[in-house]
């Protein structure tokens, strides 16, 4: 399975220094300091604060798993929201996947705020310096890609950037990548014998989506079901930010049925109707 995981005139299963193998927990504490400790351990250097409040309810674990170069570093977080301020690493590039509550993130040198819900991805260049906030429940995983897998390209994986797929004018290779990633983290969890296979279709994604970036081509627009949904919760949000959910009527004035535009809507974002309208209403909060 090893001769899988390459693509771009990389061989990264050479690079390997160990087995595949599933998540394997590091801590679990209600001591902040104790886990901000094995945080830094995996991710680098980072400063993060919790206030003295939230951390009389802390709760927090860090759970790894590696597969040839590639880290996948879960994080749980419970009880404390947290303040985040660091430089990646270097020799570090993050895929940032949340998967529960959302994620505030600056640019020290970008104006636009980074807003990542369930459904999308964050790109964390290497060296990029970030600073931002986590709600007191949030959960997600990071994955790790060393430095040298990204000579692949000139730009050597290019800037921190949001992967949201939640746009009427988005790139295919998005979706592709974030469906992957989510691919090799339920195989880390749930069938680390696949963790090979997976890795090698993460990384074909990633090739196929950075080699699109920059492109000026954009797809052709199109008026099909998941545009006009698309279309439709930012009309209602615009109008009324705190606008409620309601899938049977967006369904109605979509002239389909809920299960319809459920089932569209997973095969084509790999997303529920409810994960969309919460990520995009998030972003109308803070708006550019």
């Amino acid at each position: 399975a090893a001769d899988t995981f390459m693509d771009g005139e990389v061989d990264i299963s050479m690079m390997t220094s160990s087995p595949a193998s599933g998540f394997q927990p590091v801590v679990q504490s209600s001591n902040f300091e104790h886990w901000r400790d094995h945080l830094q351990q995996q991710l680098g250097e980072c400063r993060v604060t919790c206030t003295a409040h939230d951390q009389e309810t802390f709760q927090a674990s860090i759970r790894v798993a590696h597969v040839g170069p590639l880290s996948l570093v879960e994080l749980h977080g419970d009880g404390g929201g947290l303040e985040l301020l660091r430089r990646q690493s270097a020799d570090l590039a993050v895929l940032w996947i949340p998967e529960h509550g959302t994620t505030l993130e600056q640019q020290a040198d970008q104006p636009d705020p980074l807003i990542s819900s369930p459904g999308q991805g964050l790109w964390i260049a290497p060296a990029a310096e970030l600073q931002g906030q986590t709600p007191k429940r949030s959960s997600g995983v990071s994955i790790l890609l060393p430095r040298a897998l990204l000579a692949v390209w000139s730009d050597q994986g290019g800037d921190t950037s949001l992967l949201d797929p939640f746009r009427t004018v988005r790139q295919p290779t998005v979706v592709a990548l974030l469906r992957q990633a989510r691919a090799l983290i339920d195989a880390a969890r749930l069938h680390p014998e696949w963790l090979d296979h997976s890795a090698g279709e993460f990384w074909r994604a990633l090739v196929n989506h950075r080699d699109a970036v920059g492109s000026c081509a954009l797809p052709p627009p199109s008026p099909d079901l998941t545009d006009r949904f698309l279309q439709l919760v930012q009309k209602k949000l615009k109008a009324r930010p705190a606008h409620r959910f309601g899938l049977q009527a967006m369904a109605l004035e979509l002239h389909c049925s809920a299960r319809t535009l459920q089932n569209h809507l997973r095969s084509d974002l790999d997303a529920t109707p409810r994960e969309i309208w919460t990520a995009l209403q998030v972003q109308h909060r803070y708006p550019a």
